[in-house]
Parts: C-alpha cells; structure tokens; sequence
C-alpha cells in the first residue's frame, strides 16, 4: 500500500511541477476535501474554494516548483482512509515578475528558496485510484531546522 501512494506523491510532486491549478487540483477528491495546511499560509483552508484561489495566486508567483518525497509510511488508520507521512524537500523559483495578491512587487520576486517539511496527507481511494482529502506541511521548530539546514550545507561541501 504504502508504495502505491509513494508513487502518487511522486505523481504529485510531478503535477505541481506543472504549476497548472487544473493539473494539482485533479489530485483532489473535492466531494471529501477535509483540509489543507501550507506552510508558509497562517491559516488551515477547510474549503476546496479556498485551496484553487491559493493554487491560482501559486501560478502567479512561481517559474518552477521541484518536490522530492522519501520515507513514505502508510500509517494505517482504520476505514477506508489512509493517513499517509513523508519526508518533502522542496525548491521554488519565483518569477521575476511575480506580483502579490494586492498587485505589488512580490518580495521574493526573481529569487529561489527550498527546504524540508514533514507531511500527513490524507488519501481515499475510488474506482482504484487515489484521490488526496487532505494535506499538512510541517517544517521542525526553528532552532532543529537552521542546526540541520547547517548540517546538510556542511555535508554537501564534504
């Protein structure tokens, strides 16, 4: 099971390379939608409405997005439903004409960031094929991140 959804996270992380709202949001099992927890938004979106407006602003802002998924684990929840966790590392680069909601200059415009996130994703499965219900990103607290971003940085030039 867990390698099924692997290779829908890998999927996944394909379509948002796409940046098209259609193609991410054909991922989604609206008719269940339960939430959607980005990272850099203060707010969980319990409404699909809600999440294709935040797909839509993406398209806006990004040139490219790369997602890279490891240590999946089907966590085994009882029913239907399978509560998914996995590693995500992610690189975004953001247009250089990237404007903000309220049409100014978006502050990252023409620059590039990436990172690392815990993820819990939410699957159902119709007609054998997976739909996505729900979704959380969780970076670790600030001091574990920037000692294990100096970590990383320091074994990359080893």
């Amino acid at each position: 099971m867990a390698e099924d959804l692997a290779a829908e996270l890998d999927a996944y992380a394909a379509a948002w390379g796409r940046i098209a709202t259609d193609v991410i949001a054909d991922f989604w099992r609206r008719d269940h939608f339960r939430f959607y927890k980005a990272e850099e938004v203060s707010e969980v979106f319990t409404e699909f409405p809600a999440v294709l407006a935040y797909l839509r602003g993406n398209e806006r802002l990004h040139e490219s997005v790369s997602l890279a998924f490891s240590g999946v684990l089907d966590l085994g929840i009882p029913g239907p439903a399978r509560l998914v966790s996995a590693q995500m590392e992610w690189r975004i680069a953001f247009r250089q004409d990237a404007r903000d909601s309220e049409g100014r200059v978006f502050r990252h415009a023409g620059k590039a960031m990436g990172g690392w996130n815990h993820v819990l994703s939410l699957w159902e499965e119709v007609d054998r094929r997976w739909y996505l219900t729900g979704w959380c990103e969780a970076p670790d607290a600030a001091p574990i991140y920037l000692a294990d971003l100096y970590y990383r940085m320091a074994a990359d030039s080893e």
